[in-house]
């Protein structure tokens, strides 16, 4: 018997069965897409965690001690601005680094009332986060120096504060201070917006100095940077952090944070759910195996006395196994092909509604694509065994 007239036969005895043929597939079907689903969604999400990082800023940092917002942290252990000159003189891998300190406070307006966290940074802060200006601008370089009494709020605080009005040279009370609202930001949507930890994302931005002069303190929360190249971000870190532990006479008293460990731990809990997800699908395409397993035998049994004819007109054991294996091929390859069109198109809705980009593995397909015929091999094997081995005689006796 050739491979042609098996492969027909083959699928003539499947459509002579559809149903039992269809809810055998199901499993390799459900199975086979689970896999390409997963690993396709899987890679559209690290994706779009990279996309985040880069709009954030791959070689992004920030420095802070260790003990910072504590009541008990030791006056020597404060960062301060002369540490961020220091650094910048010391590390010329480093592109910009800048102080800020934040205090949490309440603004003020014609007896409106916005709590928030104020910021006292540089005029290089929103090019380093890559923030956008809504409305206005940030402060200059002029107005840092003569610590103007200026200053730069979110859309939070615009909302809460001046409603559908325009806040563009309105004057805000912080600790009986008034500061003129000279810009308002743009939502950050970036990673780093979780380095700031204010109630609603609330966020005021004023010169260092003016800072400095209303709360009266001169302590540097933490310094923010960033590298010229992304492959330098370790070595910076490590050596910004030796630095600042011999000018403080300390040790290891320096943490660091960057986008990358973002993504890292983001990274870590994708390859965590993938991996339970791939578990149940490994589950589904074994289930699925044992199904084709299950059906070929009730087919096998079915079939006796037509097995014990055309053995008995010639028919070789190679032939009757060949027979039943290329059924249980059959099955196992449409069964994944079907399976590959579902995951795909899943994924693809998935991506869609989570606005993530489609990436298609090629890989992951051929291997759902292979391992679907594997199963059909491996499941199909000892059914068509046994039919091959089938005595003609006893077959034709068979009831």
């Amino acid at each position: 018997m050739s491979l042609l007239e098996g492969l027909r036969g083959a699928l003539f005895s499947l459509r002579t069965n559809k149903l039992r043929s269809g809810l055998t597939m199901l499993g390799i079907i459900i199975g086979i897409a689970a896999v390409i689903a997963v690993v396709t969604i899987g890679l559209g999400g690290k994706a779009a965690i990279m996309q985040e990082m880069e709009k954030s800023g791959v070689n992004l940092f920030v420095l802070y001690t260790k003990s910072v917002g504590q009541t008990g942290q030791a006056e020597g252990d404060r960062l301060t601005v002369q540490d961020g000159e220091s650094l910048r003189r010391a590390l010329t891998q480093v592109k910009t680094l800048l102080p800020a300190s934040i205090e949490y406070t309440t603004l003020e307006v014609n007896q409106k009332h916005s709590s928030a966290m104020i910021v006292g940074t540089t005029p290089d802060f929103a090019e380093l986060r890559h923030r956008e200006i809504a409305k206005g601008r940030f402060f200059s370089a002029e107005e840092f120096s003569a610590d103007r009494r200026v200053v730069v709020i979110d859309s939070t605080i615009t909302d809460s504060l001046f409603g559908a009005g325009n806040p563009l040279g309105q004057q805000v009370i912080i600790q009986n201070v008034p500061c003129r609202v000279i810009g308002v930001l743009a939502k950050d949507t970036s990673s780093f917006a979780q380095f700031d930890v204010g109630p609603q994302n609330s966020y005021a931005y004023v010169p260092w100095g003016t800072w400095s002069d209303i709360f009266q303190s001169t302590r540097v929360d933490q310094l923010e940077g960033a590298t010229y190249l992304e492959s330098d971000l370790d070595n910076t870190i490590s050596s910004a952090q030796r630095i600042l532990n011999v000018r403080h006479g300390t040790t290891d008293q320096y943490e660091a944070y960057n986008v990358q460990q973002l993504v890292q731990s983001a990274n870590k809990i994708t390859r965590i759910l993938t991996s339970i997800i791939g578990l149940v699908a490994g589950i589904s395409l074994f289930v699925g195996g044992i199904g084709i397993m299950n059906m070929m035998l009730v087919s096998v049994t079915e079939r006796t006395r037509e097995i014990g004819l055309r053995k008995a007109v010639g028919a070789k054991e190679k032939d009757i196994l060949t027979q039943f294996l290329l059924e249980a091929i059959v099955l196992s390859l449409v069964g994944g092909m079907l399976g590959i069109a579902v995951g795909v198109g899943s994924a693809l809705l998935v991506a869609h509604l989570l606005s993530w980009p489609p990436l298609l593995s090629g890989w992951a397909i051929v291997l759902a694509f292979s391992f679907s015929i594997g199963v059909g091999l491996f499941f199909g094997f000892y059914p068509a065994l046994k039919a091959a081995k089938l005595e003609p005689m006893a077959a034709l006796r068979y009831e």
